[in-house]
């Protein structure tokens, strides 16, 4: 049997709109990334997992968060108010954070150009701390973000400078070994 997966992803987006009120918040954020990851968008789902998101917020996670913010980014589905409150969350959890979930919420923030001036200042020394734990993809998402934001990081790029630098020498000296 074929079956067409837009026709797929909408009969799921109906379902999961109908079941809104008993998602918590990871079912929100794994959702929210699933419709991303194949680049499906479904404008009403994503408003009701919003709301239900924001009427969740004492049990969020910061990875919760993170994939939301990714997911709407991703599919270019802008929520201030959601937005702005993972923003808020966010920034009084950035000594807790993995450097990588920081590094795909500041990416979605610029990505849908939402202020969080805050969490990307915050956001700086943890990430420069953490630097060598970051993919390369990370640290290009990172830059994407203060880039988009018109924030200046000095310090953090200079350390994300001198880890592309010796992750390039590192990859040279594999090459000719």
């Amino acid at each position: 049997v074929r079956h067409d997966a837009r026709e797929l992803f909408d009969g799921v987006a109906t379902e999961a709109t109908r079941l809104v009120g008993q998602l918590n918040p990871r079912d929100v954020a794994q959702i929210s990334w699933a419709f991303a990851k194949v680049m499906h968008p479904a404008p009403a789902l994503l408003d009701a997992l919003a709301m239900r998101f924001l009427s969740l917020s004492g049990r969020w996670t910061l990875k919760d968060c993170s994939d939301v913010a990714w997911g709407y980014a991703t599919l270019g589905h802008a929520v201030p108010e959601l937005h702005a409150a993972i923003a808020g969350f966010a920034s009084t959890r950035i000594d807790r954070s993995h450097a990588a979930d920081l590094a795909a919420l500041l990416w979605a923030f610029g990505k849908v150009r939402q202020e969080a001036t805050q969490l990307l200042d915050g956001a700086a020394p943890v990430l420069a701390a953490n630097v060598r734990t970051l993919t390369s993809e990370k640290l290009l998402q990172v830059a994407e973000a203060y880039v988009a934001a018109g924030r200046e990081a000095e310090e953090l790029f200079a350390v994300m400078r001198a880890e592309a630098e010796r992750r390039q020498a590192a990859l040279e000296r594999s090459s000719h070994a």
